[in-house]
């Protein structure tokens, strides 16, 4: 099957700005927010202590408490760590390549984007499911803000490998 029976592909290029806006954002939401619980307390900066109490206070969102401990959510701190170490630094080349429509950008968007939507996985499935102390509309307002961490990397997933798959498509072809 050629690429487009699989998947529709949208227009390239509305589909990298959507991706270049993602990881460009990602990144100062990555530092500023989504690090913070692996740090001790007493390592970080008071405004983003503040940043934090406001957006688990108004969000209720228990897995991005700090200081918390629940042994229940350790999977979610080894998630964060693999933001941290493998994302973070992607994040960067992943906006220079969509800056520069770097031709390779496709395999490592799909690798990205089929890691993180399997990491989405267990977050969302918390949230709708788990031992957490929310009402369902609170679940759900949890759920809606999380949902675009699974939507856009499962789309660039879907994409990516349509286009990994049309390029090796047309390689085959050359050499037959």
């Amino acid at each position: 099957f050629y690429h487009t029976q699989l998947i529709p592909i949208m227009p390239t290029l509305s589909l990298d700005s959507v991706y270049l806006a993602y990881f460009a954002s990602h990144i100062p939401i990555t530092m500023a927010v989504d690090l913070m619980p692996l740090l001790p307390t007493r390592l970080i900066p008071q405004p983003l202590l503040a940043l934090n109490a406001f957006l688990t206070n108004t969000l209720g969102d228990p897995l991005m408490l700090i200081g918390h401990t629940r042994t229940d959510l350790t999977w979610f701190r080894a998630l964060l760590a693999c933001e941290l170490v493998l994302q973070l630094p992607f994040f960067f080349y992943a906006v220079w390549a969509l800056w520069n429509s770097c031709p390779r950008r496709h395999l490592p968007l799909l690798v990205y984007g089929v890691h993180v939507s399997t990491t989405m996985a267990p977050v969302l499935g918390t949230l709708a499911f788990g031992d957490i102390d929310r009402s369902r509309n609170e679940r759900l307002a949890l759920g809606a803000m999380y949902l675009p961490y699974l939507l856009v990397p499962l789309i660039m997933a879907a994409r990516s490998f349509a286009e990994c798959s049309r390029m090796f498509a047309s390689r085959v072809k050359k050499t037959e």
